[in-house]
C-alpha cells in the first residue's frame, strides 16, 4: 500500500532521499535535545542535594568558625560542580552543532574536546 508522503516522494526526483536526511537530522536534535534536558535535571538535583547537606551542616555548626568552614567548602564545591556542567553543557552542545556533518568532521571534534 502507498501513503501519501510515498507518492510525494515518487512525484518528485531526488526527493526520498531529502525527507530521509531531514527526518534523520530531526531525529538526531531530538535525542540531542533529550540528552541536554536530562543533563541539566542531572545538574540541579546534584546541586539541590548538596545544598541541602550544606544546609544540614549549617544548623549543626556550633560556632562562628564551623559556619565559615561549611560556607567555603559549599562555595568551593558549588563552583566544581557549575565549571564540571558547563563542561558537560559545552560538549552536548558541540555535539549537537555536529548533527549532519561527515563522521571526520565528528571525529576530528572529538579529537579536540
Amino acid at each position: 500500500m502507498t501513503t501519501a508522503a510515498d507518492s510525494a516522494t515518487m512525484a518528485i526526483p531526488g526527493w526520498g532521499p531529502a525527507i530521509m536526511s531531514a527526518t534523520d537530522a530531526v531525529q538526531a536534535c531530538t535525542e540531542a535535545c533529550a540528552g541536554w534536558q536530562h543533563e541539566v535535571a542531572r545538574f540541579v538535583d546534584l546541586r539541590l542535594a548538596q545544598n541541602r547537606r550544606s544546609w544540614e551542616a549549617l544548623m549543626a555548626a556550633r560556632d562562628i568558625s564551623g559556619l565559615v568552614k561549611v560556607q567555603q567548602e559549599w562555595g568551593l564545591q558549588a563552583a566544581t560542580d557549575y565549571a564540571r556542567e558547563a563542561a558537560r553543557l559545552t560538549h552536548l552542545l558541540t555535539c549537537l552543532s555536529l548533527t549532519g556533518t561527515t563522521p571526520a568532521a565528528q571525529e576530528t571534534a572529538k579529537l579536540i574536546a
